[in-house]
């Protein structure tokens, strides 16, 4: 019989543990905000473009303080998001390199990577995109109906409008500047959309303010103005980002990265594709619910119900390429969720994730210790979950399947406890909440 996951597992000697974890987190207050994005607000280049699943700049920075890095060594995050591993690293003077499968996250980052050096950039953008008359044809010659259906259901008609001939001049931006200006009509966008971003979806039913088209125009182009004038000319760009999945890195050589800090894709039903599909529409990314899942889905870590059938269903071919010891871990969640799935409405498949999930995140492991050099610092940011009340201690598996994969985990700690809507007691009948947690490890 294989033991039961337990907090000390994964370490023979606890005072052993301690004496290696370098890595501590002195300010409480610091501490809740770190796995979040909520200081992303404050800092130039990042705020220009932020979402709701991502961490701190700060979590960043202290993980590249406690590396200890020489000059000419690189930064990896494997699943960049909107890279703020790669601006962060950008900005403290180190090489970075990223791998982001959604493309619209790639292209905004790109954006975020490669900034303005002037104010006259943003104001030719500005200037072209204000002066636009409204469109005044069928949505549908620019747009799916699908897409134009779902776009009027968030955005002001009126303003939608503005938006539809501000996406028609792209070709009018000079090349050098289009990126850009994707990253300011977005954030138009979403300051015009009167549906709030909840967490789970961008849904039609859940109404915020929306700001007139001209006065987001403004709003944005002065933030980054203002940016420009605090960085100046001081920064260099030394990142690289890979529109492509990390579970193959083949764009990396041997031991060539130095560190390591990154968030996966939590194991909880957080569809990135779905949140985002306000803009994949909009700037025609995909067409239309099928499409989102083909060109995106399918292309990312399987953590959600509406991944491709045919990744859920190979349940065969991820389970192989787990350990006995490990599977022997997860058996008793999929049987669980398998009995929740009887009796739930909804009958999700949450069952068909966890095989997937693993076996994916292995793949990623393993490349990462083939890419990273031996004594390299990895920080994950991860999140247990409770599909159907089923609760999922993610964060010790995943530090399981490192050390199973070339890693020595030092450390895992709590940085936060989510929200009450989390807690296990509407779930289970337990007063225990889910949290977010930092796993620290080593490069063997």
């Amino acid at each position: 019989m294989y033991p039961k996951i337990r907090q000390n597992a994964i370490w023979s000697d606890t005072q052993k543990m301690k004496e290696l974890s370098l890595f501590e987190f002195e300010d409480v207050l610091a501490k809740e905000k770190l796995p979040t994005n909520l200081t992303s607000n404050r800092h130039p280049i990042h705020k220009w473009y932020n979402f709701i699943a991502g961490f701190s700049p700060e979590f960043v920075s202290r993980c590249i303080k406690d590396a200890d890095l020489k000059a000419d060594e690189i930064i990896i995050d494997p699943f960049a998001g909107l890279s703020t591993t790669l601006v962060q690293a950008n900005l403290a003077g180190f090489q970075a390199v990223g791998f982001e499968v959604h493309p619209f996250f790639y292209d905004i980052s790109l954006a975020k990577l490669f900034p303005p050096t002037s104010q006259q950039q943003v104001n030719a953008i500005e200037n072209l995109c204000q002066a636009v008359k409204p469109y005044n044809e069928e949505f549908t010659t620019i747009w799916t109906k699908d897409a134009a259906t779902f776009l009027t259901k968030l955005i002001p008609v009126s303003e939608l409008k503005f938006l539809a001939s501000a996406l028609l001049v792209e070709n009018q931006i000079a090349p050098e500047e289009r990126l850009l200006y994707r990253l300011i009509l977005s954030r138009v966008l979403d300051l015009t959309s009167q549906s709030q971003t909840d967490g789970i979806y961008k849904a039609p039913t859940t109404q915020k303010k929306s700001i007139p088209y001209h006065e987001a125009f403004k709003k944005v182009c002065v933030e980054i103005k203002n940016d420009i004038s605090e960085i100046g000319n001081n920064l260099k760009t030394r990142a690289k980002l890979h529109l492509m999945t990390s579970e193959k890195m083949v764009t990396l050589e041997d031991e060539s990265c130095s560190l390591c800090v990154t968030s996966p894709p939590y194991l909880n039903n957080f569809d990135f594709a779905e949140m985002t599909r306000m803009q994949l529409y909009f700037w025609r990314y995909a067409n239309s619910w099928k499409d989102i899942t083909e060109r995106v889905r399918r292309k990312m870590i399987v953590n959600t119900t509406t991944a491709p059938t045919n990744l859920k269903r190979n349940q065969q071919l991820f389970s192989d390429a787990l350990s006995e010891c490990f599977r022997y871990q997860i058996e008793p969640v999929i049987e669980a969720l398998k009995q929740q799935r009887l009796v739930r409405k909804g009958k999700k498949d949450y069952y068909l994730l966890v095989y997937p999930y693993f076996a994916q995140m292995q793949s990623v492991f393993r490349e990462l210790k083939r890419v990273l050099k031996p004594k390299s610092s990895v920080h994950l940011v991860v999140a247990d979950a409770a599909l159907y009340g089923v609760h999922i201690q993610t964060e010790k598996l995943l530090a399981q399947l490192m050390q199973e994969n070339g890693f020595q985990v030092l450390k895992i700690e709590t940085l936060r406890t989510r929200g009450s809507r989390w807690l296990l007691e509407k779930r289970q009948g337990t007063e225990k909440g889910l949290g977010e947690f930092h796993i620290y490890a080593r490069r063997v």
